[in-house]
């Protein structure tokens, strides 16, 4: 988010979002104990599909400024890079 530029306050906003979460697990009456989640965003989040944009941006930027046989294509949760040559030399 940094590289990207976003504010500051963004960023602070994501950490507070991001850290210190945790979860328990209950099935068949039995419910675990808390467990630290250290990745990811909680399902279903609104903010996940812009976090992940924000995320994978430079997959879209790989193509921008070297060739013209190369392209991106990216919406919410997909890119898809194409890159056009004779062979595989180019």
């Amino acid at each position: 988010m940094r590289t990207r530029r976003l504010p500051e306050s963004m960023v602070g906003f994501t950490e507070r979002l991001l850290n210190g979460r945790c979860t328990q697990l209950k099935f068949d009456g039995h419910l675990s104990d808390w467990i630290p989640i250290t990745n990811g965003i909680g399902q279903g989040d609104p903010l996940s599909m812009i976090l992940y944009i924000i995320y994978n941006a430079d997959l879209v930027d790989v193509a921008k400024g070297r060739t013209k046989k190369e392209r991106t294509l990216a919406f919410v949760d997909d890119t898809a890079f194409i890159a056009i040559g004779n062979d595989f030399t180019e």
